[in-house]
C-alpha cells in the first residue's frame, strides 16, 4: 500500500512550462507543411494552475450466504430472527470501515489502478477479511418444537382399517367357503358347525376390532420429526462478508463553468491516465459508513499566442502535455495551392507529375495520398484529424481528401480499366473451369446426396462470386502498381499493405462477371438445374402465341 501524497505549497514549474509544449507540438505539426518548425513562436502566454478536489466513497455492504443446520446448532452469534442478523451487520458496518485491513485491502486494490483510483468508475469489490457468522435457533415448523407429530397414515389413532377383512371385522368361514353348510357321506348336505351356518367367522387379521396397527408409527400414533432430528429446532446459518461500493466524484459546485468545459473536453479520468493532470491521493478519513479517500488534481490552463511568419494566432492550452484547445486553422491558407493542385489533377491526367510534385510538398497531402492507396477515404480523415487537430479545419480537410481520391481514381483509370480486362478473362476461366469440367455435376450430386439440393444454386452463386472477387482484386492491384510508378517514393508507404479504391471499375467487374458466368453456365456439357428452367421458361414464352 502507498502512503499518501504530500501536496506541494506550490504548483512545480513544469505547469508553466506548458506554453512552450503546445508551441513544440504546433511546430511539428506545421513542419513539411509550407512551415518549419522554428517559424512558430510563443509569444505570449498566462497560466494558471487550477485546484481540482475530488474523492473515492466507499460503503460497505453485508452479503449473506444463508443455510440451515436441523437441531439447536449455534454457528457464530446467535440472534432471534433474520431482519436482527441483517441490523447486526449493518451496525459493524462503521467498525469494517475503520479495520486498518480493509482499508489496506481497498487501497492496494486502488494501487493497482493506472490512475491510483482518480475517477475510476464505480465498482463493487468483496472483502474476505470481514467476514462474519450468526445464527437464528429457531422451532421446527413442522412438529411445533414437539419433536414428534401426528402420524398421516393412520390420521393420529395408531390404527389403520384391516384389509383382509374389508374393514368388516368378519371374514368368509374356511370350512364351508362362506356357504353355511358342508357335504355329508351320503351326498346330502349338513349344517357347518364352525360357523354355525352363518358362513362368517371372526377376522384373524384384526380379530374382529376391524383395525389393525399402523406400520409406520407402530400404533403410537406419532412419529419423530426428522426435519428438526426429533429435537423442536432448526438452526439458520448466515454466513456475511461485506462487500466494497465505490464511485468516484468531483467536487463541481465552485467550479466556473469554462473550467467544467475543458475538463470534460479533456475527460475526467484522462486528466490522469493521460498526464493532463498532477495527481494526489490524500490521507483516507471515515464518515459515519464511508470510507472517503480524498484527491486533489493541479490542472494547469493557459492563454496564449503563437507567432508565426509575422501573424498571430490567440489559443487556449490545457493540461501538462500542452494540449491545444483552440486556435484557428494555421495551415488552411498555406496547403491551399496544394488543395489546388490536387483539384486539377482529379479532372486528368494531364500535366500530372508537375501538379503530384505540387501537392507533395505538403506533408499532410503526402500522408492523404498514401492513405487513399491503401485505405478509405473514412479512415484517412480519422487519422488526419486525429494528426493534425484543429490546424486545418474541418472543410480543408474533407475538400483535400475528396480532391485527392479523385486524382488517385484519374491517374490510375487506365491501369484499373486493364485490370477489368484482365481480371474478366481469369474470372471467366474459372468459371469454365467449373462448368466444363465433372466439378460441376460431382458438387450437384454431393450437394443432393446430402438432402440440400434446393440449396445447389447458392453454390452456384458462390461460384460467381468468387470470380467477381478475382476480378475486383485484379483491378486493385492494377491500380496499386500505377500508383507506386506514379507517386513518389517518399508518399508510397511500403509497408503499409492495404489496396486503393477499385472505382467505377470493380462496380463494372459486377456486370462483366455476370455475363461470362452465364455463358459458361449454359454452354457447360452438363447444365445446372438452375439454367433448364430457365431455358423452359424461354421456350414457353417464345412458343406462346
Amino acid at each position: 500500500m502507498s502512503e499518501p501524497d504530500i501536496v506541494p505549497e506550490q504548483p512545480s514549474e513544469q505547469h508553466f512550462q506548458i506554453g512552450q509544449k503546445a508551441a513544440e507540438t504546433l511546430g511539428r505539426m506545421v513542419d513539411g507543411n509550407g512551415l518549419k518548425a522554428e517559424q512558430v513562436r510563443l509569444a505570449r502566454h498566462e497560466t494558471l494552475v487550477h485546484q481540482l478536489p475530488g474523492a473515492i466513497f466507499i460503503e460497505l455492504k453485508p452479503d449473506f450466504v444463508k443455510g440451515q443446520l436441523s437441531g439447536k446448532r449455534e454457528h457464530g452469534k446467535v440472534l432471534g430472527n433474520e431482519a436482527a442478523v441483517i441490523a447486526a451487520a449493518n451496525a459493524l458496518a462503521p467498525d469494517a470501515v475503520t479495520d486498518k485491513n480493509v482499508q489496506i485491502e481497498l487501497l492496494q486494490l486502488l494501487d493497482k489502478d493506472p490512475a491510483r483510483g482518480w475517477g475510476i468508475k464505480p465498482f463493487k469489490h468483496p472483502l474476505k477479511v470481514t467476514q462474519k457468522e450468526f445464527c437464528v435457533v429457531d422451532t421446527c415448523s413442522k412438529c411445533a418444537g414437539l419433536t414428534q407429530y401426528p402420524c398421516t397414515t393412520c390420521s393420529g389413532t395408531g390404527g389403520v382399517g384391516c384389509v383382509a377383512c374389508g374393514v368388516t371385522g368378519q371374514a368368509a368361514c374356511p370350512a364351508c367357503h362362506g356357504s353355511g353348510g358342508i357335504q355329508s357321506g351320503d351326498g346330502g348336505r349338513i349344517p357347518c358347525q364352525r360357523c354355525a351356518s352363518t358362513g362368517k367367522i371372526l377376522c384373524l387379521s384384526c380379530s374382529g376390532a376391524k383395525t389393525v396397527r399402523c406400520n409406520v408409527c407402530r400404533g403410537l400414533a406419532k412419529i419423530g420429526c426428522t426435519e428438526c432430528d426429533r429435537s423442536g429446532f432448526w438452526t439458520h446459518t448466515y454466513d456475511m462478508t461485506f462487500h466494497a461500493e465505490a464511485k468516484f466524484e468531483m467536487d463541481r459546485e465552485l467550479m466556473p463553468v469554462d473550467l467544467q468545459e475543458i475538463i470534460d473536453r479533456l475527460g475526467v479520468r484522462e486528466l490522469a491516465t493521460e498526464d493532463h493532470a498532477e495527481i494526489f491521493r490524500l490521507n483516507q478519513n471515515t464518515e459515519q459508513k464511508l470510507l472517503v479517500i480524498p484527491f486533489l488534481a493541479f490542472l494547469p490552463i493557459a492563454n496564449v499566442e503563437f507567432s508565426i511568419e509575422g501573424k498571430q494566432y490567440p489559443s487556449g492550452i490545457a493540461g501538462l502535455t500542452g494540449k491545444i484547445m483552440g486556435i484557428d486553422p494555421v495551415l488552411d491558407p498555406v496547403i491551399k495551392p496544394g488543395i489546388n493542385a490536387l483539384f486539377k489533377l482529379s479532372k486528368g491526367p494531364l500535366a500530372a507529375e508537375a501538379l503530384i510534385a505540387q501537392a507533395c510538398k505538403y506533408r499532410v497531402l503526402r500522408q492523404i495520398l498514401s492513405g487513399l492507396s491503401h485505405h478509405s477515404k473514412r479512415q484517412v480523415y480519422q487519422k488526419i484529424t486525429a494528426g493534425y487537430p484543429l490546424v486545418i479545419s474541418e472543410r480543408f480537410t474533407k475538400a483535400a481528401i475528396k480532391y485527392a481520391s479523385d486524382a488517385v481514381l484519374a491517374i490510375s483509370r487506365g491501369p484499373r480499366i486493364k485490370g477489368l480486362m484482365i481480371g474478366t478473362v481469369l474470372a471467366a476461366g474459372l468459371y469454365a473451369a467449373y462448368y466444363l469440367s465433372p466439378a460441376q455435376t460431382y458438387n450437384a450430386a454431393k450437394i443432393g446426396a446430402l438432402g440440400y439440393g434446393r440449396f445447389a444454386f447458392v453454390a452456384e452463386l458462390l461460384v460467381w462470386l468468387a470470380g467477381y472477387v478475382v476480378a475486383w482484386l485484379t483491378i486493385k492491384y492494377m491500380a496499386a502498381g500505377a500508383l507506386q510508378k506514379l507517386l513518389p517514393g517518399e508518399v508510397m508507404d511500403k509497408s503499409d499493405t492495404g489496396l486503393p479504391a477499385a472505382g467505377e471499375q470493380g462496380t463494372h467487374a459486377l456486370g462483366t462477371t455476370l455475363v461470362a458466368w452465364l455463358l459458361c453456365a449454359f454452354f457447360a456439357f452438363q447444365k445446372p438445374a438452375w439454367v433448364l428452367t430457365l431455358l423452359k421458361m424461354v421456350g414457353k414464352t417464345a412458343g406462346a402465341p
